[in-house]
């Protein structure tokens, strides 16, 4: 496969950006044509990239789609680097007049004018016309009627599956009871790709991270927006419990922040190295786990309330997937081993399942069980630990997961479609009873217009 549209045209800017340079350095010495020309078009291209850098900085993100974005923000760095680049093209075409200095080229120069005066006016009517689409965020809801057929052995809840492509403007969400699809939801919402529950248990918390501007909650109940925030940089983790909201926010290759806020204030806000996967508030402390890519291997900082860091651990497991308090230790689902942390002497504890490299996914602590879930080398499957860490009990599959919640005393399973892009679904839900691993329901989840990215378990709405 060729790259995508958006990759050819940050190769061809950025191609025409240095072609550019070049020739301008080339003509500044040189003096063939007006110096002041030339020396202003050197400075705009290399303030046209100093502009864009924190562009390139973004792990992920393609530079001239995140531009683009932006534009249609009205973020000023884009309007800048919008003019700066049209200067680029104007010069250009003042080479082709200066240089040929014949009639052609002079009639050429006369014949492109018009463009100018049309992207002058039409760019801020195009962008004033993004800005100014419905704030309401859900454009449409298609609800269906519940299924006189359902039975009642099917696992209760609703599951809501999250569709989206990182610089499309609309997104999707079904919301299913089992098989039966409810509602489709289609979002005026640019690039979310996580989906979790929020402050009660009518909310949705959208947000992205990789692209997204913007963190949005939505009831869930009567589809109508909570609340829509812009956010300066995409996260890497967020979480909304009652009143207490975190958020990392991937700033750049170097830096990533923490915000803490509680009933909407601000507590604290601090920087850490990247990548930081996982953030848990049990009191008295904060756990942060930032993971150190180029080692393989992870750190674990605890915070007071304040946002001081009392204790910086370095572990030998990196990856973090999700985090859990059990029976006063604190417990990190990493890879290739489970972390135990004991936060009263900060003593660590590496359990694994033998020697097999497993990567530990979801965690659920139900009375005084832990349930883990994993993925190995072409399988998958859950176990329950009790209090001494000690396997009670193990289900595995016979292949792996795709991504997998535990939610009341079922696991839901979502497994890739075997036939890849060209299968009619986007892909097959197995939801299993937790305790004895019987299969209690499995369907087809349909396809949208864009990928399926995640989806979340919510219990119904009394």
């Amino acid at each position: 496969m060729g790259p995508s549209a958006p990759l050819w045209m940050s190769m061809l800017y950025y191609i025409m950006c240095i072609a550019t340079l070049i020739v301008g350095v080339a003509m500044l010495v040189k003096g063939t044509v007006r110096r002041l020309y030339s020396l202003a078009v050197v400075l705009a291209v290399l303030l046209f990239f100093l502009n864009n850098f924190h562009t390139i900085a973004r792990v992920g993100v393609d530079p001239f789609a995140y531009w683009q974005q932006s534009l249609m923000e009205g973020q000023w760095w884009a309007w800048l680097s919008l003019v700066l680049f049209l200067f680029i093209v104007w010069y250009w075409g003042w080479l082709v007049q200066r240089i040929g200095g014949q009639k052609e080229g002079q009639a050429w120069w006369k014949r492109q004018r018009w463009i100018w005066v049309v992207l002058a006016a039409a760019a801020p009517v195009i962008v004033y016309g993004v800005q100014s689409l419905d704030d309401s965020v859900v454009s449409s809801v298609r609800a269906y009627e519940p299924s006189e057929g359902r039975s009642a052995n099917e696992p209760p809840g609703r599951i809501f599956f999250l569709y989206s492509h990182p610089f499309a403007r609309d997104s999707y969400i079904v919301e299913t009871d089992g098989p039966h699809v409810r509602n489709v939801v289609t979002l005026q919402a640019v690039g979310v790709s996580q989906l979790s529950h929020g402050s009660s248990t009518k909310e949705l918390l959208l947000w992205s991270d990789y692209a997204g501007r913007h963190v949005y909650r939505l009831n869930r109940d009567t589809w109508t927006l909570v609340d829509q925030e812009a956010v300066s940089s995409p996260l890497s983790f967020a979480s909304l419990e009652g009143e207490w909201e975190i958020r990392s926010l991937n700033q750049d290759v170097n830096t990533h922040k923490l915000e803490v806020r509680k009933g909407g204030k601000l507590l604290f806000s601090k920087r850490f190295p990247p990548y930081v996967l996982q953030v848990l508030r049990a009191e008295p402390h904060f756990y942060v786990f930032a993971d150190v890519m180029e080692k393989e291997q992870g750190v674990l900082y605890v915070l007071d309330q304040r946002g001081s860091v009392v204790k910086e651990i370095s572990l030998l497991t990196s990856f973090a997937r999700s985090m859990a308090v059990f029976h006063d230790h604190l417990v990190i689902a990493t890879k290739p081993r489970l972390t135990i942390v004991d936060p009263h002497s900060w003593r660590v504890i590496y359990w694994d399942m033998g020697r097999e490299e497993t990567q530990f996914d979801q965690l659920y602590v139900k009375g005084d069980t832990l349930w883990v879930s994993y993925v190995q080398r072409g399988k998958s499957g859950w176990l329950a630990l009790n209090d001494q860490f000690k396997v009670m009990e193990k289900h595995e599959l016979p292949s792996v997961y795709w991504e997998a919640r535990f939610h009341g005393d079922y696991v839901y399973a979502l497994f890739e479609p075997q036939e890849g892009d060209k299968a009619d679904d986007a892909g097959e839900m197995n939801i299993f009873h937790l305790r004895t691993g019987q299969l209690a329901a499995k369907f087809a989840v349909p396809k949208q217009k864009h990928n399926l990215q995640t989806f979340h378990v919510m219990d119904e709405i009394q």
